[in-house]
């Protein structure tokens, strides 16, 4: 691994957690994680495209990750779980969970507590993701 793959590894994964952070804020938007990174909104597009990723994608990705994590952790509620991620109702969640995961938020958290958890669920997303190196 060369030490510039190492620096957008590094890239990446920052810019991933601030992602994170806003969404679990509940207000995500490009301006703000450019703004909390020090960097032009531009200049994250362009870094985040040359990883094979929109920023709207990172955004979704690390919704699922933050509700697949609640989902299996905790015992809150579909809607409290949609409220903190920024969604205004838990339909709206709920049908964008369904895409992620390809099942609905209520059997994802039933089929995580099973024995073959992680085998037969997952983001949908993750498939068409880029392989890492």
């Amino acid at each position: 691994m060369t030490l510039r793959t190492k620096d957008s590894e590094k890239e990446h994964f920052r810019a991933k957690s601030v992602v994170a952070g806003l969404a679990l804020a509940g207000t995500v938007s490009l301006e703000m994680a450019a703004d909390h990174l020090g960097i032009s909104s531009r200049t994250l597009q362009r870094r985040l495209n040359r990883r094979g990723i929109s920023f709207w994608a990172l955004v979704e990705q690390s919704r699922f990750e933050i509700a697949a994590a609640l989902l299996c952790d905790t015992d809150l509620k579909i809607h409290a779980i949609a409220t903190r991620l920024g969604y205004s109702s838990p339909n709206g969640f709920s049908r964008a969970f369904a895409r992620w995961a390809g099942c609905s938020p209520s059997a994802f958290r039933a089929l995580s507590a099973g024995p073959h958890y992680g085998k037969q669920i997952g983001a949908k997303w993750a498939e068409e993701t880029p392989a890492q190196t």
